[in-house]
């Protein structure tokens, strides 16, 4: 029974990631609404909400992850989807809010992110294909 709390456990990690990344993207919508739209061009602002769309996107992820977890187990895959969508989040989102707010410098980003993002769902596509069979 402690090994099945340890799984549950392990899912709700992923899941509240999931859930403070969401929750993090709603803040960053209004504050980009409110506090950066007025001060950014119109290209910049379509930047910024695209970095917010795909955090809250990968947000969602973490949470069916998490639930994945919870109801299969711990998997090495399950753990690397998490990770890549973690990387892909903070580095997608977090190097376009960074172009945005301080400048092209942080651009280089956006790509390696992008592929870490790519990568998590095709992995957790796997995963969830091995899982089927138990």
């Amino acid at each position: 029974m402690e090994e099945g709390n340890s799984v549950k456990k392990r899912g709700a990690i992923w899941a509240v990631l999931g859930a403070v990344f969401c929750s993090l993207s709603v803040i960053l919508a209004a504050a980009g609404d409110h506090l950066v739209a007025g001060d950014v061009s119109h290209k910049a602002l379509r930047i910024y909400d695209i970095a917010n769309r795909f955090q809250f996107y990968q947000g969602v992820g973490l949470i069916l992850l998490g639930l994945a977890v919870a109801q299969w187990g711990t998997r090495a895959s399950w753990t690397w989807t998490g990770i890549l969508m973690l990387i892909g989040l903070l580095c997608f989102s977090g190097g376009l809010y960074l172009v945005v707010l301080v400048g092209q410098g942080w651009a280089f980003l956006a790509p390696i992110g992008g592929m870490a993002m790519i990568f998590s769902w095709l992995l957790f596509a796997f995963s969830f294909w091995r899982s089927r069979s138990g």
